[in-house]
């Protein structure tokens, strides 16, 4: 097959199932989209064969594809098709059409991302996919989803902005480039250039959902359906931001050693912010959306470093990412379709009824906690050896200001750890409520779903070397002209899995040797408790909330001094009550406006 029509086909083929998901009933939506999609992949497998294609017209480069852009579209392709296995079936019926609408344009534009070169083309699927995140934000059913629809448009469409300011500014600054995007290449020693690259780190920021332009992805994570929550924030949207911010750090710009430790500082804040507001969570999904923010903070600093092994790392960390998190929001999705609830408060006990579930979620959240040999961990592991070695040739200053950041980071994955034992508890273990006596285990297609993801957790952690790494991130590292990296000490993640077992074999062994469970009722002034009294997951860490060290950080934080949406909302309120002020409906004080400005003209033009 002729490679530069397979990039065609990326766009079109998506975009054609679109077309006719918008004339058939959903029976046959459902169909187009998974046949669709599934032809994408296998367009990705003649993409690896011949990974070099490129589309030309008229001289100018429209569409291309190098290692690092096959490696985004493949995860593109694979977390859109089992994201659409779990949304086959149980969908809300008052949104279904619109949904199957919404997902093969989403894939078709993203798609269009990745393979442009052309900065005109880039821009414009760059815009649509951020009008498709607007779309998809409004099929959601809370009372507050027309606020978190208008809030996620106005910080991405706000950053997308920035966006063509700084590809302009590039294009002016290098205008022999022919529009091509790969052959921009800028060294920050003016003030446009560094305008430039601060534009285009806004925009990469607020799509992945780094600090501090984060604020749109908890909300919306919370209000929009949970299947919209897992394909873009969690995955689509992730993968655009961090591709963006890769192409910065590989060939876009020539970064200085301090730039590099002021994007590490970025990265390690947005991980502990992030990780802190998702501890004191109550609502499943915005728990989630916090991580998914959180996580976002160790690609930042992977990428951002300078470091190969680190850059390396924060590639790795972006698909384990992806994956992970996907099927965190799809077995919540699955609890949240069988009980009605996200609420922490409300859950509990549902291990027993849904199994799979349970065992799905577990996977995901030792993941996502970094513990081997779960693929979270080898990634990370790599991100916190890139620091150590980018540290040896630092100024002692510039040291200690890189291991307070690695500090950072590894505390927020032991933050990350405490806050998913809050969530497995209080949805799966503890005391079920009575009204949950009688649900089942989620659908085929739903525990299917989080099953591959769950599948490949553990086959990206056990085979980290072999498949990710030397497979599909190696190669972007060679074709960018860095070395392989080399690992500080060894690390076997096979062994580690059969001390893991044998431990665990041990525990099983002595539980069932000493077995001397009594099961009792809780009690209240001599009478059986009732259910509103029952021990959540989340008592514990009420705490937190009030502890003093913190209390003023999370009294800010609710004030949303944090969130630079309602702090540009306020500002323009504010400035906008003044212009109000200042047009009271007097003509003198209007013709004294004009004298001003006349006075104020005639000066500049002196």
């Amino acid at each position: 097959m002729d490679a530069s029509l397979i990039l065609i086909y990326l766009v079109a083929v998506p975009l054609g199932i679109a077309a006719l998901n918008s004339l058939v009933p959903p029976l046959l939506q459902k169909v187009f989209t998974f046949f669709g999609l599934a032809y994408t992949i296998v367009l990705i497998y003649y993409l690896f064969l011949e990974p070099a294609a490129s589309l030309s017209y008229m001289d100018l480069t429209l569409f291309t594809v190098d290692r690092l852009g096959l490696f985004v579209l493949a995860f593109i392709q694979l977390l859109s098709f089992i994201i659409l296995i779990f949304s086959l079936h149980g969908l809300d019926k008052a949104n279904e059409k619109k949904f199957l609408l919404l997902y093969p344009l989403t894939v078709a534009v993203c798609n269009g991302v990745i393979i442009s070169e052309n900065i005109l083309l880039f821009i414009i699927f760059w815009g649509l996919s951020g009008l498709a995140l607007y779309l998809f934000a409004l099929l959601g059913q809370t009372a507050d989803t027309p606020k978190t629809a208008k809030k996620t448009f106005i910080i991405i469409g706000g950053s997308d902005v920035f966006l063509i300011f700084g590809l302009v500014a590039m294009r002016f600054l290098q205008p022999g480039t022919n529009w091509s995007l790969f052959g921009l290449h800028i060294t920050l020693n003016c003030e446009l250039a560094w305008a430039a690259f601060i534009s285009l780190l806004i925009a990469a920021f607020a799509k992945a959902g780094g600090f501090p332009l984060h604020t749109w992805v908890p909300d919306f994570s919370k209000d929009a359906p949970v299947e919209s929550a897992a394909f873009l924030p969690a995955s689509l949207d992730k993968l655009l931001g961090i591709y963006l911010l890769a192409r910065m750090m590989t060939i876009l710009f020539e970064i200085n050693v301090t730039m590099h430790l002021v994007i590490v500082t970025l990265g390690a804040l947005t991980v502990i912010f992030a990780v802190m507001m998702a501890m004191i969570q109550h609502n499943g999904r915005k728990l989630l959306g916090y991580h998914a923010v959180s996580q976002v903070g160790y690609m930042i600093i992977g990428i951002g470093s300078g470091c190969v092994l680190a850059f390396a790392g924060g590639l790795f960390h972006l698909v384990n990412h992806t994956i992970y998190k996907s099927n965190l929001f799809l077995a919540l999705g699955s609890v949240e379709k069988q009980t009605g609830s996200n609420d922490l408060d409300e859950l509990g006990g549902l291990g027993k009824k849904m199994p799979l579930t349970f065992i799905m979620a577990i996977i995901g959240a030792f993941s996502i906690s970094g513990i081997p040999p779960f693929n979270g961990f080898f990634s990370k592991w790599m991100i916190y050896q890139g620091l150590l070695e980018m540290a040896r040739d630092l100024t002692p200053a510039q040291q200690i200001w890189l291991l307070i950041c690695l500090i950072l980071a590894v505390f927020g994955s032991a933050l990350t750890l405490a806050s998913f034992l809050k969530f497995l508890h209080a949805i799966f273990l503890g005391k079920r409520p009575a009204k949950y006596n009688r649900i089942r285990e989620a659908g085929i297609n739903q525990w299917l779903a989080t099953g591959l993801l769950s599948a490949l957790c553990i086959l990206f952690g056990l085979f980290a070397l072999q498949i990710p790494l030397q497979k599909l991130i190696y190669p972007v590292l060679v074709e960018s002209g860095y070395p392989i990296p080399e690992f500080l000490g060894t690390y076997n993640p096979l062994l580690v899995l059969g001390l893991v077992t044998i431990a665990f074999l041990v525990g099983i062994i002595v539980y069932l040797a000493t077995k001397n469970v009594r099961y009792d009722e809780n009690y209240l002034g001599g009478m059986p408790a009732l259910e509103k009294y029952r021990i959540t997951g989340t008592g514990f860490y009420n705490e937190i909330r009030n502890m003093r060290p913190l209390q003023q950080f999370y009294n800010a934080a609710e004030k949303k001094y944090f969130d630079i949406y309602d702090l540009g909302s306020r500002f323009t309120f504010s400035l906008s009550g003044l212009f109000q002020k200042g047009h009271p409906g007097q003509l003198q004080l209007y013709v004294l406006y004009i004298l001003i400005g006349v006075l104020v003209f005639m000066m500049l033009i002196r």
